[in-house]
């Protein structure tokens, strides 16, 4: 009996040795830390990424690996400082009790919109891009707005810079008419139309599209079941590097894909002079697709953007509800309404996408009480290191009422 007593006492001693221990440790540690809500040793060290072809890639891996490292630590902490010995870990959401209180579901997974031309050779209600349903809350299929009432709506994809790094370029989509294209016509008419657009002329009003195909022709293409083939009377002119000619390979593949309508086929390219690579960096014996997986389209799509309402569209007001789709960290964004004619902003604020970053989510912005003029809304998300410069933006102007848009010089 004494030899067990003093075996327990031996063994109380030890663990609160151990727990002074640890308790000192963690006191030295956190009297040297710096409060910092930035975490701007994380964000340097996030900033400070490698030669990756694949830009913006360490732009989730990062957060996520360091969130994954303060959960572990947490959980280590719990069961070793007070812990009730045996006792699982509390899942967030939860009280002390085993029955977890209601949590909110965790948006699922959505895949860039892409709505369907009315009477096309289509199914109707998929996805022009995916062969997804694309229904909205009303059970109807979702329609371009203000698109021509019998020319082909057509879903073009242009490259550009995202934000204050110049460095980073990636897609956006906009839906065009060609003139003679109408609704309904052969899928190789509207394909070619798209791909020529896609190459030689950004839409009206806009600017900062970027042309890497302007020496290059379409000489035919095909599309059936099994796949899509372009055929181009060139290379292009060589890109910068490699990461540029993936950009603009991709803005023919997201073009090719979205117009035929039958999912993610593959793109195979041959050029007619006999070359063997696209924009001197990408072998023409390959064939080239979107991204396998929703998760990683932010390695092809702008971050941000806006799919309602459509530039210098005529509004009823006095309330909308701007849409758009969003890539970003914690599915956060910032908004603001601007006077278009002077410039200033009206209002401003933020909102969450559906789902955050590397995953792409919708979201909506209403506005409400809006007199009749010209306005513009710009869509941002600001840097997660210093708050203050841009990683991604865009801007759609509108009116409230009747307007025209400027003439164009």
């Amino acid at each position: 009996m004494a030899d067990d007593l003093s075996r327990r006492r031996q063994e109380h001693d030890e663990h609160a040795d151990v727990e002074t221990r640890l308790r000192a440790a963690l006191e030295a540690r956190a009297n040297a830390a710096a409060p910092n809500h930035r975490l701007d040793l994380i964000l340097e060290q996030a900033g400070a990424r490698g030669g990756s072809t694949r830009l913006g890639t360490s732009r989730w891996v990062l957060p996520l690996v360091a969130a994954t490292l303060v959960a572990a630590l947490a959980l280590a902490l719990s069961g070793l400082l007070g812990g009730t010995p045996g006792a699982e870990p509390l899942t967030p959401g939860t009280t002390g009790s085993a029955t977890p209180t209601a949590q909110e579901t965790t948006p699922g997974t959505t895949e860039p919109t892409e709505p369907t031309e009315p009477a096309s050779p289509e199914p109707t209600g998929t996805d022009a891009a995916t062969g997804a349903p694309t229904d909205n809350a009303t059970g109807e299929p979702e329609v371009p707005p203000s698109t021509h009432p019998t020319l082909a709506a057509l879903p073009v994809y242009y490259p550009a810079h995202i934000g204050d790094d110049l460095r980073m370029i990636r897609l956006y989509r906009e839906w065009l008419n060609a003139e003679g294209v109408e609704r309904g016509a052969p899928v190789e008419q509207r394909l070619e139309a798209a791909l020529d657009m896609a190459m030689h002329s950004a839409p009206p009003y806009t600017d900062g599209y970027l042309s890497f195909w302007y020496d290059v022709a379409v000489d035919s293409v095909q599309a059936g079941p099994d796949g899509i083939r372009i055929v181009l009377n060139g290379p292009g002119t060589a890109a910068n590097d490699a990461e540029e000619a993936r950009i603009a390979v991709q803005q023919l593949v997201w073009t090719a894909q979205a117009v035929v309508g039958q999912g993610n086929l593959p793109v195979q390219f041959e050029i007619s002079d006999g070359s063997t690579s696209l924009l001197g960096h990408l072998p023409v014996t390959r064939s080239y697709s979107r991204p396998a997986s929703p998760d990683l389209y932010y390695e092809d799509l702008a971050p941000i953007w806006i799919t309602y309402p459509t530039r210098y569209a005529n509004l009823d007001g006095p309330d909308v509800t701007v849409t758009g789709e969003a890539t970003v960290f914690e599915a956060t964004f910032n908004w603001e309404l601007i006077d278009d004619t002077d410039g200033s902003v009206i209002s401003s604020g933020f909102g969450t996408a559906s789902a955050g970053g590397p995953a792409r989510g919708t979201y909506e912005i209403p506005l409400t009480g809006l007199d009749n003029g010209l306005y513009r809304i710009r869509v941002f998300e600001l840097s997660m290191k210093d708050g203050e410069s841009v990683n991604a933006e865009t801007s759609i102007p509108f009116f409230i009422g009747p307007g025209e848009p400027p003439t164009q010089e």
